[in-house]
């Protein structure tokens, strides 16, 4: 068994989790089921993202080495018709529109193993989003093209019945095209609108669902009113966008999903020149009625706001024509990394080894060059000895008596033998001690290491993530009704909208009250983000009092009457009515 990293390609035996090259992990789960197979004409090559229905693939075409990118839907949600329903709607609606501004969509279809997947075409290039790293406003130079492209892909969309729903400069892709750069390409139609020829939705969204990104939607889309949202909800997204390039911020900024919503819903948005003075006061008027919070007092269209903003930039000077895009310029792809080339499976090196085979030689005589074969000269009060050959003797005195020299070895073999038995136990010995010490070195230091990664592992083990609340924003019709929201273990009170952290699933109930309304009573499962309506019924003038139910402390309640023993029965078992009665 092998694993192969879904960045760099390379395999590794199967004990290994983590790609040494990029660190990337090797046990990516869905990731792994699909790198390497083929889907369709294509072979998946690797992961470029995941979101909340599905995760996009980069993959070749494995004869003629075109890329495009595979949307899958988890498999989770494979046995849901609504939600395949709609992630397949995102190519239905890409293929009606058929702009080139707009990502195009090349297939869709089922894998044996029931995977819902179609292909779209891969772009190199960089989100929108991009030109806001770091909170700079982008000048309208720049924003001023980008925007009037925009403007003309959902324009096309709009004729054909379709709303985005879901603008924001993640979901504008900005790419080189015939030697220009920052061409614009809308993705993402996931949770698009499609309606029909007299506008009415032929979806199926349910009233009060809140989808979409807090940061960019429309009041009626933050509301929960679906009925309501058509092409200008989508011209009031792209507003904020626009608010955002002009100023470098949001115009409703907020730390919780409830606090956006309720400033898209009643909050009005700051001047952009409060908080940028270089933005142009013309342009600040088109921005500013893009955010407005009726729908009729917006842009009616795409086709508008288009004409609008090129009349701005024309007063001002500013081309519409894009930019030339320099040689070799870097562009990000979608994939936020190069695929880079496959270098085939790695085999682990030695450190240091070398390959050229005269390389053991070298290393073991550094340095010598006299030849081989040259005597070495032996070491100090040791004889070599050499069969049939007479050993050379050290210079000796005249007078001095010499023995024979059988005697003289044999004088001298006893003392040989004791210093040889003597080196040997000595070396044993030695050899034995410092066998223990290396032994109890790396025993202390395994338990050491031991310790000390299962202290880094308490020290980095991540806390429990607490469960995520639910946020639910109540409106009120109208609006400023006071609100009391009760559930299991906690309760909110205020003013309407009013936005609410409750625990995911919990049933809240709801108590909404406003002088010269009747009350409102209703109650909720928190299981999604949402926001709740309530529509309250005015008071008649005509009456003289409040209905009961809004004073119940006023009914007059009688005591119960006392019951009878079963003793105190007549005979007959009959009751007497009148005392019953009384």
């Amino acid at each position: 068994m092998s694993r192969t990293c879904p960045d760099c390609h390379n395999t590794y035996d199967d004990d290994v989790l983590h790609c040494p090259e990029d660190g990337v992990s090797l046990t990516g789960g869905i990731a792994d089921d699909l790198i390497g197979h083929t889907v369709g004409s294509y072979r998946v090559v690797k992961l470029l993202g995941k979101g909340g229905m599905g995760s996009v693939y980069m993959a070749e075409h494995p004869a003629i080495g075109s890329k495009v990118a595979i949307k899958f839907l988890h498999p989770q949600y494979s046995h849901d018709e609504k939600i395949v329903d709609r992630f397949f709607n995102e190519a239905r609606a890409v293929n009606v529109i058929g702009h080139d501004n707009i990502l195009k969509i090349l297939d869709l279809d089922v894998t044996d193993d029931n995977r819902h997947y179609f292909v779209m075409e891969f772009l190199h290039g960089r989100p929108l989003q991009s030109l806001l790293k770091g909170g700079g406003a982008v000048p309208l130079q720049v924003a001023g093209p980008i925007l009037l492209q925009v403007c003309d892909a959902l324009g096309a969309a709009h004729d054909a019945g379709i709303v985005h729903r879901d603008l924001k400069p993640d979901n504008i892709y900005l790419i080189s095209l015939k030697g220009k750069k920052n061409f614009v390409k809308v993705v993402d139609f996931g949770i698009a609108k499609l309606t029909n020829s007299e506008g009415v939705s032929t979806g199926k969204t349910q009233t009060g669902m809140v989808m979409g990104t807090p940061a960019y939607m429309s009041p009626e889309q933050a509301s929960g009113r679906t009925q309501l949202i058509d092409a200008r909800s989508d011209v009031y997204s792209l507003g904020v966008m626009m608010f955002q390039l002009a100023t470098g911020r949001l115009p409703f900024p907020g730390a919780a999903f409830g606090e956006v919503l309720i400033g898209h819903i009643q909050l009005a948005p700051p001047r952009p020149r409060d908080l940028n003075p270089a933005v142009p006061e013309a342009y600040e008027t088109v921005i500013l009625r893009t955010l407005q919070k009726r729908q009729e007092d917006r842009f009616q269209s795409m086709q508008l706001l288009h004409e609008a903003i090129s009349r701005v930039m024309d007063q001002l000077g500013i081309t519409s024509e894009l930019p030339t895009a320099e040689k070799n310029e870097d562009m990000d792809t979608i994939a936020s990394r190069g695929s880079p080339s496959n270098p085939g499976a790695r085999t682990p090196s030695q450190p240091g080894r070398s390959t050229d085979p005269r390389a053991g030689a070298r290393r073991s005589s550094p340095g010598r060059s006299q030849p081989v074969s040259r005597p070495r000269a032996s070491a100090p009060g040791r004889q070599r000895a050499t069969p049939g050959r007479p050993q050379p003797r050290a210079e000796e005195p005249e007078d001095q008596p010499t023995l024979p020299a059988s005697a003289l070895q044999k004088s001298r073999a006893p003392l040989i033998v004791g210093m040889v038995a003597a080196v040997v136990l000595l070396g044993a010995v030695g050899y034995l001690v410092s066998k223990l010490l290396t032994a109890t070195q790396e025993a202390k230091q395994a338990a050491d290491e031991v310790v000390k990664t299962r202290k880094t592992q308490v020290e980095q083990r991540p806390p429990q993530p607490e469960a995520e609340p639910v946020y639910v924003v109540v409106v009120s019709d109208p609006l400023e009704a006071r609100v009391k929201a009760t559930w299991k273990g906690g309760d909110s009170d205020g003013t309407a909208p009013l936005s609410i952290e409750a625990p995911r699933n919990a049933r809240v109930h709801l108590e909404i009250t406003k002088p010269g309304y009747l009350p409102y009573q209703g109650d909720l499962v928190a299981d999604v983000a949402q926001t709740f309506t309530a529509k309250m019924t005015a008071l008649s003038v005509a009456s003289p009092t409040p209905p009961v139910q809004r004073e119940p402390e006023r009914v007059v309640r009688k005591a119960p009457p006392t019951k009878k023993k079963k003793t105190d029965l007549p005979n007959d078992g009959l009751i007497d009515i009148g005392d019953a009665l009384k």
